[in-house]
């Protein structure tokens, strides 16, 4: 993950530190709404957010690839 990178992978739109949760402080943001059992394995699999950082990913791999020089055959 790059440091400029927006997504964090949390489950909670800001996570609290340690000290707020032991001090018991919920979560000032909403809460995200519950798993839909019907779709929670689905969703598990594949989202619109891990296609597009998958797609990033291969597009970066192909353009390293590009790059390179191929290895002389022997």
């Amino acid at each position: 993950m790059k440091p400029t990178d927006t997504h964090s992978g949390d489950k909670v739109p800001r996570p609290i530190s340690s000290d707020e949760a032991q001090r018991g402080e919920g979560s000032p943001d909403p809460v995200l709404e519950p798993v839909n059992p019907a779709t929670e394995v689905v969703d598990k699999v594949i989202t619109p957010t891990s296609v597009k950082e998958l797609e990033e990913q291969t597009r970066e791999i192909n353009e390293r690839l590009a790059n390179v020089e191929p290895k002389p055959q022997r």
